[in-house]
């Protein structure tokens, strides 16, 4: 592929002079990118001086990257999508230099190991290609990590929508694996209508009648034909007797041959469920046992731990009672004269008996083996962008965290939420720009709305999109607009920046030109934002009083060049916050419990 401009990066080696390396591996399809295979990507170290040099013919050239808004604007351009990028130049641009006495102290780049795509625009074509940044002095445990903690979160962000729809009230640390979940689910769903559908047929059966002869004294006899002039004949020696047919009632048909089957079926797997549930009991009341000698009784383990092991015992209850009720089916005097079925085809009266085709369709789903849980494609994509990986997996603790006991939502609908579980197979969907997650708490509602731009106009928001800017940056990570019976009362917006937070924010760089893009744009999600929608109820037409956006959050992960500067909070109303991947989330939880009462008691106490 010929290249029409050139990349280097240059970066010292041990004690000699930089070692300078050509970007040469280009594609000009996005999705050829994330098939690029490791080998061709090169690799750069962390916390080592990094300069970059772009050279094109076309002076009107762009270089994006990943983490230019972190560099003064003065070194870059914004082009018309108010992304910033650099121009081609014969002169280098140092993007970061770990020298404290370097006469470039205000240049620097985000070198937490991961991912960074390039994309390259020249005369209408579009390049892209990978840098890789490695760790020098951290492990990649964390980096990696997020990949796999994504996964694990969508997968139990499926169980959760199985336990939700087994209504029965599961909590999440239940430990039950889903292929179980499932299989009580099915039992659940429609558990009145084929419990119904059991008795019926245990009360009034399918059945035929057919004639059965037996020697009777002639004045005894029911009744006489040709079957029994028949028999006279050739038994002439029997002539007080008469072979009288008598009617009687044939129960054992195919159809029933299979509920018999299906009954015993059900009664297996109830007992499988019994003994798992058993021995997940005496697992939590080992543990509870454990928790016992170092805390009290009402300490937050031991509580949900208590409540684990009530659930596994409601559980247990259920899938007894299931039991039961198969097991009366089966003592049935007339399903005692049933066989077990010795052909495997299906009756038609199964399908036409509407009470045969519940239980049927019942075994069927039983039936289905494990349920197969998968990601769509796009999760394969994108897996390779560092920056999106930590926003994707951000979200998702946001997701999470706005269920804590300690924050108290629930959710009602949207994105993984409206999956429906009645399939063998539950494919997740992508975290697409505008995805949608709607929780509730008593009369509150919160939207948790994923990477949707703002309107720049009043006249294109709506209650459910109640927001727009006035300035430029209109596209956050993450909104969570809030509601109380359907009145708006405020929004929190959220930015993942997956980098050292001393370039997220630095207090010493808010003087003019000096603000970073990052700087910039975490100010103006607070400052440059209405709604005339915000307590319209309230407080008509008074909207212009009030400023929408409460809180902006910077959520960064652990690095050991973090620390913390002059708190932002009390001047800008930015939330500089810590989230990392194998770390505690208690704090983070407590921010956004605390974040969200603030905007209640705004409403409350607005006069």
């Amino acid at each position: 592929m010929d290249i029409p401009f050139k990349i280097t990066f240059s970066q010292p080696e041990y004690q000699r002079e930089d070692n300078d390396i050509v970007l040469s591996d280009f594609v000009s399809d996005i999705m050829d990118l994330y098939k690029m295979l490791d080998n061709k990507v090169p690799e750069l170290k962390e916390n080592k001086r990094l300069i970059l040099k772009f050279t094109c013919e076309d002076e009107n050239a762009r270089l994006y990257m990943d983490g230019l808004d972190t560099i003064p604007m003065r070194y870059l351009e914004v082009g018309e999508d108010d992304v910033a990028y650099l121009p081609p130049s014969p002169i280098p641009v140092v993007l970061y230099d770990n020298q404290k006495n370097t006469s470039n102290t205000d240049s620097f780049y985000p070198l937490i190991p991961g991912y960074y795509r390039i994309k390259v625009v020249v005369k209408g074509l579009t390049y892209y290609s990978w840098l890789k940044i490695k760790p020098k002095q951290i492990t990649e445990e964390q980096w990696v990590s997020m990949r796999n903690d994504i996964e694990e979160s969508l997968h139990g962000l499926a169980q959760d929508l199985i336990r939700k729809n087994a209504s029965i009230g599961m909590d999440s640390s239940v430990p039950i694996p889903i292929h179980i979940l499932r299989k009580l689910y099915v039992i659940k769903k429609d558990f009145t209508k084929w419990i119904t559908a059991i008795k019926e047929i245990q009360a009034d059966p399918r059945m035929r009648i057919k004639k059965e002869y037996k020697l009777v004294l002639e004045g005894k006899a029911r009744g006489i034909d040709a079957t029994s002039i028949y028999y006279r004949s050739r038994h002439p020696e029997s002539r007080d007797y008469i072979y009288s047919p008598s009617n009687i009632r044939n129960y054992d048909l195919l159809e029933n041959q299979w509920i018999k089957k299906i009954g015993r079926f059900i009664v297996r797997e109830m007992n499988n469920l019994l003994d798992y549930l058993e021995k997940h009991k005496q697992m939590v009341q080992g543990e509870i046992k454990k928790e016992y000698r170092y805390h009290e009784t009402d300490h937050i383990q031991i509580r949900l731990k208590l409540k684990v092991l009530e659930e596994l015992s409601d559980y247990e209850l259920f899938v007894r009672r299931v039991r039961s009720e198969c097991m009366l089916l089966l003592s049935n005097e007339w399903i005692t004269e049933v066989e077990e079925p010795q052909s495997l085809l299906l009756p038609h009266s199964m399908h036409l008996d509407q009470r045969y085709k519940k239980i049927f369709t019942l075994y069927r789903n039983l039936k289905n083996e494990e349920l197969s849980i998968s990601l769509d494609n796009n999760y394969d994509y994108y897996w390779k962008r560092t920056d999106l990986l930590y926003e994707i997996w951000g979200f998702l603790q946001l997701v999470t965290g706005l269920q804590d006991e300690s924050v108290g939502f629930e959710v009602i609908k949207g994105w993984i939420f409206d999956i429906s579980p009645n399939s063998k197979s539950i494919q997740i969907p992508f975290l697409e720009q505008g995805t949608t997650v709607e929780f509730k708490r008593g009369n509150l509602k919160l939207s948790l709305v994923y990477d949707e731009s703002l309107p720049f106009k009043k006249e294109d928001t709506i209650l459910s999109k109640p927001i727009y800017a006035n300035y430029s940056h209109n596209r956050p990570d993450v909104r969570m607009d809030l509601y109380t019976e359907d009145e708006y009362i405020g929004t929190i917006m959220v930015d993942f920046k997956y980098r050292p937070l001393r370039f997220i924010w630095d207090s010493s760089r808010l003087i003019g030109s000096r603000q970073t893009d990052t700087m910039r744009q975490l100010i103006a999600y607070r400052s440059n934002m209405e709604s005339s929608f915000l307590y319209k109820k309230k407080y008509p037409g008074q909207w212009h009083r009030y400023r929408p956006v409460h809180e902006v959050w910077a959520l960064y992960p652990k690095h050991e060049e973090n620390i913390a500067p002059k708190n932002p909070m009390e001047n800008y109303r930015i939330r500089l916050i810590e989230l990392t991947p194998l770390e505690q989330k208690k704090d983070f939880h407590k921010g956004i419990a605390e974040a969200i009462q603030k905007i209640v008691h705004a409403y409350e106490g607005t006069n």
